[in-house]
């Protein structure tokens, strides 16, 4: 749900403005207004000083710590420069190492030498000339016309060299740069270059163990930021002598506020009505299970603060679709499993939300997998020889896996529909709710009249759902924009019959990809298992066999449950995204509460 807000002005003197900026921001329970506020040079230096912070200590977080390493000792300036220092010494030396090792795979074939000795000849008057060629192309009678000497032979290369006097020498082949060290030199160099890298490598390790401090000093200009920008916020009057702040406050916490408030004797504050055209800041509250889902609602946009919290309603369907999408008992135990024990170790509250999720898509997957009897790949049911591709099809009794896709999809974009209904009862009102209202009615109220035209018994009923549909008819063609003229509703409700049939339809048709997901996951994890047996029986012999099966089935399955697992995120959020949130009238656009506070370490 989206928490109520209650907006409050505050009025004071300009002297007594930055302590109660103070001591709001060390109470830490209100939104203070601060939209489209044009930051100063000053808050935009702390601004990009706090980004590389946080650049900086997302870097170190990914720095894997031995136990010798020493935590760093020093203040954040001082840890910052050092890790720029670390950094480019780091990207030099990246450059350095990659270089000498290219100079090292040129200089292998050539072996080791003294370059000295290159020197010694051209000091006699004779020039050694590099030449490399592939061995198909090379012409033994080049060493007898000319002072050949073979060095190597190398990867279907010939390297040698030839020795000219002063005269030219036209060889027909065009000589090649010779190694500036020999090949003992450069390793060594090497093994310098990969010592120097280790001991910044071992700097890292601790600067990172020491990444507290950065991170208090990233609180503390945060909250530099956020007490610049509130006072930026704030409205001058009476040539500067008087400030004027607004804030948002969750509703729950009024009394409390109100007895802080109390006691700021220089301080006037009133509660204001919030207007139509005013967008207050969104703060979602769900309960445990909805609550994990939040970071979906947030990842496409927060609804406004008119609308109700899609999140608790897409929630229950996020799930149930991830575990169709899944369809293997096998995966979907092995994600509860793993999700589970992970819990156990982890005690970090972002992560084991995170692992929580992962619990509940599980037994999601596991209940899908149960249903359609499925267990890495294993069909639990009995399998029909003759039949195999009505079955791959998904005939037989993959059929009714189908039509479950459909009734779910069916299920949510009905809920989806009271969903907006409700939405619109709460913004207008519920006349102009009515019409949306009647389109369920005559959506659910006409498989009910296509039920039960062929039952006997049931005529009362059959009259008295028609009579319902009709009537529903009529609103939703005659009163679908209340105040309007009725025949300018009628075209409205003409186009939106139009609408509705064609967007229900194509609708619909998107949820069968959940079965074709499945389905796929399914005959996949099948091929791999027929594929590690045919492969592995038929090698004669035991370990090796059982060996080579296994390695194909862990492979097999762990790419079957790569592919499927993104596309059992995918294809739910999309269904979600589109289809959820087009038919329950979702606006978006809210921006979220944020508390003016001190920040902790967390």
């Amino acid at each position: 749900m989206i928490v109520p807000m209650i907006k409050y002005n505050f009025l004071l003197y300009h002297g007594d403005f930055n302590r109660f900026l103070e001591q709001l921001q060390e109470l830490g329970m209100v939104h203070v207004e601060s939209r489209n506020v044009e930051l100063d040079e000053e808050t935009n230096k702390v601004v990009r000083k706090a980004d590389n912070l946080n650049k900086i200590i997302a870097g170190l977080k990914t720095v894997e710590t031995s136990p010798d390493a020493v935590p760093f000792d020093g203040n954040a300036n001082a840890l910052v420069e050092a890790y720029s220092g670390v950094m480019e010494q780091l990207a030099k030396l990246e450059v350095s190492i990659s270089k000498i090792n290219k100079d090292i795979e040129e200089a292998t074939p050539w072996g080791d030498f003294d370059a000295n000795d290159i020197e010694r000849l051209t000091s006699l008057g004779l020039t050694p000339q590099f030449y490399a060629v592939q061995v198909k192309q090379y012409n033994e009678n080049w060493a007898h016309i000319y002072p050949l000497c073979e060095i190597n032979r190398y990867k279907g290369t010939i390297y040698f060299v030839i020795l000219h006097d002063d005269q030219v020498c036209n060889f027909e082949l065009q000589a090649i740069k010779p190694p500036l060290q020999s090949y003992d030199k450069m390793q060594q160099e090497l093994t310098q270059l990969n010592e120097q890298h280790l001991q910044c490598n071992k700097q890292l390790e601790s600067l990172a163990l020491a990444v507290e401090i950065l991170s208090d000093e990233r609180n503390r200009l945060t909250e530099k930021i956020d007490y610049n920008t509130a006072k930026l916020s704030a409205q001058s009057e009476a040539v500067d002598s008087v400030k004027i702040l607004t804030g948002w406050l969750p509703k729950e916490n009024r009394t409390k506020f109100d007895a802080f408030l109390e006691t700021q004797d220089t301080v006037y504050f009133a509660e204001e009505k919030i207007n139509d055209e005013e967008e207050p800041p969104v703060l979602l509250k769900n309960n445990r299970f909805a609550r994990l889902f939040e970071p979906i609602t947030n990842m496409y946009s927060l609804p406004n603060y008119r609308e109700l919290d899609p999140t608790p309603f897409f929630a229950p369907f996020f799930m149930l679709f991830f575990g169709f999408c899944l369809g293997d008992g096998g995966y979907g135990l092995f994600i509860l499993a793993v999700a589970s024990l992970l819990k156990i170790k982890i005690k970090k509250a972002g992560i084991r939300s995170i692992l929580t999720l992962a619990q509940y898509m599980g037994a999601a997957t596991l209940l899908f997998g149960l249903i359609t009897a499925t267990f890495f790949g294993i069909s639990i049911n009995s399998i029909k020889p003759d039949k195999i591709i009505e079955q791959m099809l998904g005939l037989e009794e993959n059929f009714g896996m189908m039509i479950l896709s459909f009734i779910l999809g069916f299920i949510q974009i009905i809920f989806a529909m009271f969903v907006n209904a409700a939405k619109i009862v709460k913004q207008k009102g519920w006349k102009h709710a009515l019409s949306t209202w009647a389109w369920i009615v005559i959506i659910i109220g006409g498989i009910a009249l296509y039920i039960l035209k062929d039952s006997s018994g049931s005529s009362v009923i059959l009259y008295i759902t028609g009579a319902v549909w009709c009537i529903a008819g009529l609103i939703a063609m005659f009163y679908n924009s209340p105040g309007k003229n009725p025949f300018v509703n009628f075209g409205s409700g003409l186009l939106a019959t139009y609408n509705t049939i064609t967007g229900l339809m194509g609708d619909m048709l998107s949820y069968i990809r959940l079965f074709v997901l499945g389905l796929t996951g399914g005959i996949l994890g099948g091929v791999f298992n027929n594929l590690s047996v045919m492969i592995g029986g038929d090698i004669d012999i035991p370990v090796v066999s059982q060996l080579i099966t296994l390695v194909i089935l862990l492979f097999g399955h762990s790419l079957n449950f790569a592919l499927n697992i993104l596309g059992a995120m995918v294809h739910p959020l999309r269904l979600t995204y589109v289809e959820f949130y087009k038919n329950s009238g979702f606006d978006g656009g809210g921006y979220p509460f944020k508390l003016f506070k001190k920040k902790n370490d967390s």
